[in-house]
């Protein structure tokens, strides 16, 4: 059964409240503020709601004094099937129902009862006529949440397609492929890596042309693809408007060649902004979009003029109309990002740590700024740091320390208050949180990642989780996860040894508790929101899913290939190829029983 989505139009999604988390009384906001479905105790998108909060307001089953007794309610497929699925990287509930696509095997897209048993499946069909490309480029799986309305589920894949799918019966009702036309600005490197939001009655996507690894290929001339957010008809998939993000890649004359410690690189078409990978939110008393983008795969023409190899863009927050597309305003956050796989990921000369791009989602709420109500957006960087931005300038009111040193072990001068160091897979990825009294910020340290030919592969250090006030002016506590003594290899002679645990998943709040899982140790890992303190920790086996939390359950995906899979350099993240959806809940009835009564 699924929710019923009201109109988007008369809501208020953001958060209400001041710094000290009291309610900030604005008319027709303080009832409606975090509501989107007609059930708020589902979680019917990557999110949970249109504002990115991963908040879920209505749980009050799981409690900080009761969460110890967690235990596993089901998992699918079950620990002693014969049935094997791909990775999981995120799921969605709706009244007990769970939705979840695999990215790995043959990608599937599931349906599942309240008991863990199928409802229904669907396998997208082959892909026709569209051109693929080697080096790394995707062509298929599912990597993040789906949307579910009240009558079809929105889901988007690797390969660069959308797909409309009947939420009773699991029915194709339409797809559009972005690799193609008649999608506009169609791409044969276009991923989509985002999840979908309901903004305006409106699906809205995001992706765009993913080539830091077709950059590698010496028989392409890179890089002409770029970043866009999308808003199409639900009922037919046809694109209403398309914001593309950056000029469009022109070819480069002369072409552009960038020397740097991996040697020198030429670029022949520029300037290329990757795909946007951050899911985007929505705030409608303003009627805006905001999300992140990625950095530049290929340079800019510079000019006598204007030198820069990069443009405005790349590395950036950026807000649009929801109704038009129509650019609000672009801040950039970290200038000077051209990167692909063939290129380092920093760069000694000008202290540049590269793919700094922003995969967090910007989350509207209120604060009290110089004793005056503010409306406000909260993002966190791959660089480590999370900003407040002004929503309606743009304009960068706040934000936590960077790390400017070497990337050495240990770093130097490091700042007490840094959330997460930066590198091409550190900081703060994605999946921060705000229960409107709090932000919540997961993080990845692994500096030394991809900074010199002979330390491409290196352990992360570290991960935490830090509480700080919505202004980011005062941290609460930080969560810092032990080392892990071994990883890898064998008992007797492991791979790594003293490696830290880096929280990469999104963080889901609920009733005073956060859920989060870590990558090195593979954990399920409860904490008290008020204080970090560890509540309940669930070993699990190889993760990248954040939990969601819904009607008195946890749920959490399994697997995970990212990252050089097979390569025993970079063995510190335990791989498989094989996921599973697991159910937590605490001793007592069943989903079944629950939802019949619920009913």
């Amino acid at each position: 059964m699924c929710f019923i989505i009201v109109n988007c139009a008369i809501l208020a999604s953001v958060f209400t409240v001041a710094v000290g988390g009291e309610p900030l009384e604005t008319p027709d906001q303080a009832e409606k503020a975090i509501e989107f479905s007609a059930d708020p105790n589902d979680w019917p998108m990557y999110n949970r709601d249109v504002a990115g909060t991963r908040y879920n307001p209505a749980e009050k089953t799981i409690s900080k004094e009761n969460v110890s007794k967690l235990i596993e309610k089901w998992r699918f497929p079950a620990a002693d099937a014969k049935e094997k699925i791909g990775v999981v990287h995120a799921v969605v509930v709706v009244r007990g129902e769970v939705f979840f696509g695999t990215e790995t095997l043959t990608p599937t897209f599931y349906k599942l009862r309240p008991d863990g048993k199928v409802h229904w499946s669907y396998r997208p069909p082959p892909r026709k006529g569209a051109p693929l490309l080697a080096f790394g480029l995707p062509t298929e799986g599912f990597i993040n949440a789906a949307l579910v309305t009240n009558d079809t589920v929105y889901v988007a894949d690797l390969g660069g397609r959308v797909y409309a799918l009947d939420c009773a019966t699991g029915k194709e009702r339409w797809q559009i492929d972005s690799r193609v036309k008649p999608f506009p600005g169609a791409h044969s490197s276009n991923c989509i890596f985002a999840a979908p939001i309901f903004a305006e009655d409106k699906v809205i996507v995001a992706g765009g042309g993913y080539e830091h690894g077709v950059a590698a290929n010496p028989f392409n001339a890179c890089c002409t693809g770029r970043g866009f957010v999308a808003a199409l008809e639900p009922d037919t998939g046809k694109v209403v408007w398309k914001y593309d993000v950056g000029p469009e890649p022109k070819k480069l004359d002369p072409p552009v060649k960038i020397k740097d410690a991996y040697g020198t690189h030429t670029f022949y078409y520029g300037p290329s902004t990757s795909s946007v990978w951050s899911t985007p939110s929505y705030e409608a008393t303003t009627r805006t979009i905001f999300f992140g983008t990625d950095c530049h795969n290929s340079p800019r023409q510079p000019t006598a003029d204007d030198p820069k190899l990069y443009t405005k863009h790349s590395c950036a927050v950026i807000a649009v109309d929801a109704t038009t597309g129509k650019e609000k305003w672009v801040t950039q956050l970290n200038a000077g990002d051209v990167w692909n796989y063939l290129l380092p990921a920093y760069d000694p000369k000008t202290g540049i740590y590269k793919d700094q791009s922003i995969g967090d989602t910007p989350k509207p709420y209120w604060i009290l700024w110089n004793g005056r109500r503010r409306l406000v957006v909260g993002v966190g960087g791959k660089n480590g740091v999370f900003y407040i931005l002004d929503a309606l300038t743009g304009e960068i009111l706040s934000q936590t320390p960077p790390y400017n040193g070497p990337p050495t072990n240990p770093p130097l001068k490091l700042n007490p208050r840094t959330l997460a160091l930066p590198s091409a897979i550190g900081g703060l990825q994605t999946g921060c949180a705000t229960d409107g009294k709090s932000v919540f910020t997961n993080g990845i340290d692994i500096l030394g990642l991809a900074t010199s030919k002979d330390k491409t592969f290196v352990p992360p250090t570290g991960g935490r989780v830090v509480s700080l006030s919505l202004d980011t002016r005062v941290e609460y506590w930080r969560h810092e996860r032990p080392k892990v003594a071994a990883v890898g290899g064998t008992k007797e002679k492991p791979a790594f040894t003293n490696v830290g645990d880096p929280i990469a998943s999104g963080i889901a709040v609920a009733n005073g508790v956060l859920y989060f899982t870590t990558t090195v140790s593979n954990k399920l890992v409860s904490v008290d929101a008020a204080t970090g303190k560890s509540l309940k920790e669930i070993d699990l086996g190889p993760v990248w899913c954040g939990p969601v939390v819904s009607r008195g359950r946890v749920y959490v995906g399994t697997g995970n290939l990212l990252f050089a899979p097979g390569n025993p350099k970079e063995a510190y993240f335990p791989k498989s190829e094989f996921g599973a959806v697991y159910s937590f809940g605490l001793p007592g009835e069943d989903e079944v029983s629950r939802m019949k009564a619920d009913r």
